[in-house]
């Protein structure tokens, strides 16, 4: 993941029917999270647009409950 990428960011693994997508616009080795310029909420396969945030924080890859290789919870799109 770099500065710039286009990131769809689950809310847990395994779950593909809810997460958000947005630009990442830094990350943090020390604290193991990246912040993102919000651009989509889904929620149940259905787009949420109940409020619609600047930007969203999530963990990277591996520094989360249950993140394997198998099953991503990070995804670069673009």
């Amino acid at each position: 993941m770099n500065v710039g990428d286009i990131v769809k960011s689950y809310d847990f693994p395994g779950n593909t029917e809810c997460y958000m997508i947005g630009k990442v616009v830094s990350i943090s080795t020390l604290y193991g999270d990246f912040r993102a310029q919000f651009i989509k909420r889904v929620w149940l396969n259905k787009e949420d647009k109940k409020s619609t945030p600047d930007f969203f924080t999530a963990p990277l890859q591996g520094n989360s409950f249950m993140d394997t290789d198998a099953s991503p919870r990070i995804v670069i799109i673009a």
